[in-house]
C-alpha cells in the first residue's frame, strides 16, 4: 500500500494549489465588477426576427441541399 501513498498527497497538493488559485482570484480587484451608468431608452421598440440577406443565403443554401 506505500505506493498509494505519494498518489494521495499529490491529490492533496493539486487540490490545495487549485483552491488557492480561485481564492486569490476571487480576492483580487480584476474580478469585481464596477457599477455602470447605463442609459436605457424608454421608448425604444424590441428588434424581432429580421430576414437579412445573409438569413436568406442561409435559408436558399438549406433549400438546396
Amino acid at each position: 500500500m506505500q505506493d498509494r501513498q505519494p498518489r494521495k498527497d499529490r491529490r492533496a497538493a493539486l487540490k490545495a494549489l487549485g483552491l488557492g488559485a480561485g481564492a486569490v482570484a476571487l480576492g483580487s480587484k480584476a474580478v469585481h465588477a464596477s457599477p455602470r451608468d447605463v442609459e436605457v431608452a424608454s421608448d425604444a421598440k424590441p428588434q424581432g426576427y429580421r430576414e437579412t440577406e445573409h438569413i436568406l443565403s442561409y435559408y436558399a443554401t438549406a433549400r438546396n441541399s
